[in-house]
């Protein structure tokens, strides 16, 4: 049924990705698709921020993201099922749709934030807007 599923995960917290990524696992064994596990981490673009870092820092620190994400996805995902890992950095939901257009994918798998009394009609912000503009269709895990 699917061929590429992406799944976003926030490396800060990893219980909160556990049930997505079980979905997303499963899927991928029961359509044989590759799975495409990325994290986003905020740009240093911004010449005033940048401007607090040494230049180095964003290398630095996309290279230990990386080697941790591609640890994450060693750790949770069968050996059976073809998968990449790929650091992000910028507007989560800009990055996550970009990244699905990029690698094909035809299945977004996301966490959905656990809300309170509060917000509970509303998905977390990352979420709802890859939900409203994803051109693929998108699972949408509750915790």
């Amino acid at each position: 049924m699917f061929s590429k599923i992406l799944i976003p995960v926030d490396l800060e917290n990893e219980a909160f990705a556990e049930k997505a990524m079980d979905v997303a696992i499963q899927q991928a064994i029961d359509s044989d698709a590759k799975l495409h596990v990325v994290t986003v981490i905020p740009g240093f673009g911004m010449s005033m921020v940048g401007s607090f870092f040494p230049e180095d820092a964003m290398n630095k620190a996309l290279t230990a993201v990386t080697k941790n994400l591609k640890q994450y996805a060693s750790n949770k995902v069968p050996k059976a099922i073809k998968v990449s890992a790929k650091v992000l950095q910028g507007k989560s939901h800009k990055e996550i749709l970009k990244e699905s257009k990029a690698v094909g994918a035809d299945l977004i798998v996301i966490p959905s934030h656990n809300v309170t009394r509060v917000d509970k009609v509303l998905l977390g912000s990352t979420t709802s807007r890859v939900v409203e503009r994803a051109k693929v269709s998108v699972m949408v895990i509750k915790p």
